[in-house]
């Protein structure tokens, strides 16, 4: 019988489009149930597509680098019964990479396009976590092979189209600031209480507590606890709070659901489990859609200021700087002090300027208050 092979769906995750970002196989080539033909790349999921049975491929229709979507049709499986009837010249004997003991070489899609870019034999190339090839992991092979002795006299341009989820990512982005009228306030806040407080449990990243204030913030701000979809504005009772992560192929955004019922504590747990999923691109996929706000930090890059994106559909995203020493006034004196800079983007057709303003006072406040922290111990 012949089986169609469509691309595989993201559960409920909102992904319009993808990438097949790879493809292993070509027509002809005998597979195995199981077997991994291809990976499909969109900007918060990677999904693998997997062959349903043993048999023989058939009647590719989509290629390495074409945008799909979720159940359109990859290629066909011709399955055991059909093999027989098939020429034996039409079974190719070509396979997917595969290590020196035969094994296939797991490897994020960047990963392989750089591998390619850079003759790498991923075959070769043993993966630091143990687990998947990275970009890393294949530029540390290609200067093992070939170090350079003397710096090129002359700059090297490299043409790199935009791929994959690099590619997604770029389209949700620019759809974001043509579609929203967005506008970005930014404040100085005092971090000296939140540095006492960070330096109370060594468990707990600034990030877990910054995040613990902007959801007691929305509880009292529901109107930045919001998503526009058209004309529909909607605002939310439970507060599903984004975390951007850098992955290695690109930013994501995994949701701590249901943020206002959970502890510090457990704001941490949570932080923790969906930062490690997302980084190694094993993230459920449940876990990268439904956000109603988002935080994004830059302060680990030294970076004091920024100007976040939307994070579609939301209305709002609060962007994080790092944590620096200044000379700030205190009672009439100039003492040493910590600084942050908070800049918070919303979307001024759902939200004005003075209730935004007064959301973000309200979380310069409590993290600049001692009493905000004191039930950590």
């Amino acid at each position: 019988m012949r089986i169609e092979i469509t691309v595989p769906g993201w559960g409920d995750v909102s992904v319009e489009e993808a990438v097949l970002a790879n493809w292993f196989i070509t027509e002809g080539t005998l597979v195995t149930a199981g077997q991994v033909l291809g990976e499909v790349m969109a900007e918060k999921v990677n999904v693998e597509v997997i062959a349903p049975n043993t048999g023989v491929i058939q009647h590719i229709r989509l290629h390495r680098g074409d945008v799909v979507r979720s159940g359109m049709v990859i290629a066909e499986l011709v399955t055991d019964a059909m093999v027989a009837d098939t020429p034996a010249h039409s079974v190719a004997t070509t396979s997917p990479p595969t290590r020196a003991d035969g094994a296939f070489v797991p490897a994020f899609p960047a990963a392989r396009r750089l591998a390619r870019e850079l003759g790498v034999d991923l075959t070769q190339v043993v993966p630091r976590d143990g687990e998947r090839v990275t970009e890393d992991d294949v530029r540390k092979a290609a200067n093992a092979v070939n170090p350079s002795s003397s710096p090129s006299s002359e700059p090297v341009a490299i043409g790199m189209p935009l791929s994959g989820r690099r590619k997604v990512i770029a389209e949700r982005m620019l759809r974001s600031l043509q579609t929203a009228a967005q506008l970005t306030l930014t404040t100085d806040v005092r971090a000296d209480a939140l540095v006492a407080a960070r330096a109370k449990v060594s468990t707990i990243s600034y990030t877990d507590l910054i995040a613990w204030v902007v959801v007691r913030a929305l509880q009292v701000y529901p109107a930045m606890n919001a998503t526009l979809v058209g004309d529909q504005l909607t605002q939310y009772t439970s507060i599903h709070l984004g975390l951007a992560v850098a992955a290695p192929d690109g930013l994501v955004v995994p949701v701590i659901r249901d943020a206002g019922n959970l502890t510090l504590g457990q704001i941490a747990e949570r932080t923790r489990e969906l930062s490690e999923r997302a980084r190694a691109n094993t993230s459920l996929p449940g876990e990268l859609s439904g956000s109603t706000f988002s935080l994004t930090t830059l302060g680990k890059y030294d970076i004091d200021a920024f100007t976040p994106i939307l994070n579609p559909p939301e209305v709002a995203i609060l962007g994080v700087g790092r944590i620096r020493e200044a000379i700030v006034p205190e009672n009439g004196q100039a003492v040493v002090g910590y600084l942050m800079a908070l800049s918070l983007t919303f979307d001024h057709r759902a939200v004005d300027g003075a209730p935004a303003a007064e959301f973000l006072q309200a979380v310069k406040r409590m993290i600049e208050m001692p009493t905000t922290y004191s039930a950590i111990q």
